[in-house]
C-alpha cells in the first residue's frame, strides 16, 4: 500500500514573520504541499504573506482552501467538506500537507474544523499541530498588559455575544479579551462606558503586521470602519 502523507496544522502567529517558531519554519520547508485557508473576500492570504517572509515557497505546491465569511451553516459545511477533500487527495498520494493558519491552529481557527473531516476519510492519518503565538498573547505583549496575575481570571470571547451576557462577563472577570470587535465596536464602547471600564480598555488592530495600531482612547474610534483583525483588552483595576 502507498504511504499516506502526514497533515500538519501550522500556527504562523499574528503577523510578524519573526514570530514563526523554528519548528514551523522547518516543517514548511520539508512539506510537499502548503495549504492556505483564505476567505473569498481576501485578495491575498495574510497567513501566506507571513510565511513568505521566512520561507521560500517557490518550489512548493500551494493549495488554496476557500472559506466564505458567512454564518450560513450549510455554506460553511460545504466549503469545509471541499477543503477536506482537497487535502485528503494529496495525503492519499503520499504527500505531507502543512496547513497554515493565523495565530494558533487550536484557537479560533478554521483548521480545527478540518481535523474530523479529514479523519473521516483517512482514519489512520497522522496529524501534528505546531502551535503558534496567538493574537491575544501578541497584543498583550505589544501593549505591555499582563493578562493575569496571582488568582485573577481571564475570559476570551467573541464580542458578538448578547449585551447582557457581555455585561455579566465584564463584571465577573478580571481581564476580558473581546475578539471580532470590528462590526460591534460602538456597542462595546457603550457597554464599557456604562460599566465604568472605558478607561481600562485598549484597542489593538492587526497586531504584528505592518499596519498594526494601538488605541488607548476608544472614543476616537467611534463610527470608524475597523479591520476584521482587531480586538479590545479590558483589564479591571488597571
Amino acid at each position: 500500500m502507498k504511504k499516506i502523507g502526514k497533515l500538519y496544522g501550522i500556527g504562523v502567529g499574528p503577523g510578524d514573520p519573526e514570530l514563526l517558531t523554528l519548528k514551523a519554519v522547518r516543517i514548511l520547508r520539508e512539506a510537499d504541499v502548503v495549504a492556505i485557508p483564505k476567505s473569498k473576500e481576501e485578495s491575498d492570504s495574510i497567513a501566506l504573506s507571513i510565511v513568505k517572509g521566512a520561507v521560500d515557497l517557490s518550489s512548493k505546491e500551494t493549495l488554496e482552501l476557500m472559506f466564505p465569511m458567512t454564518k450560513d451553516k450549510e455554506v460553511l459545511r460545504k466549503a469545509r467538506e471541499e477543503a477536506a477533500l482537497s487535502i485528503t487527495e494529496r495525503l492519499k498520494a503520499g504527500k505531507d500537507v502543512a496547513c497554515i493558519t493565523l495565530g494558533d491552529p487550536m484557537f479560533y481557527s478554521t483548521f480545527s474544523y478540518l481535523i474530523p473531516l479529514v479523519r473521516e476519510r483517512l482514519p489512520k492519518v497522522g496529524i501534528e499541530i505546531v502551535p503558534g503565538i496567538s493574537s491575544v498573547m501578541a497584543s498583550a505583549a505589544l501593549t505591555v498588559t499582563p493578562l493575569t496575575e496571582a488568582d485573577e481570571r481571564i475570559a476570551v470571547i467573541p464580542a458578538t455575544y448578547e449585551s447582557e451576557k457581555l455585561k455579566d462577563i465584564l463584571r465577573d472577570f478580571d481581564t476580558v479579551v473581546l475578539m471580532k470587535v470590528n462590526r460591534v465596536f460602538d456597542k462595546i464602547l457603550g457597554l464599557l462606558e456604562e460599566l465604568g471600564l472605558k478607561e481600562n480598555a485598549v484597542f489593538i488592530e492587526r497586531c504584528g503586521g505592518k499596519n498594526q495600531r494601538v488605541v488607548n482612547s476608544l472614543d476616537s474610534l467611534k463610527g470608524e470602519k475597523l479591520d476584521y483583525l482587531s480586538m479590545v483588552i479590558v483589564k479591571r483595576g488597571s
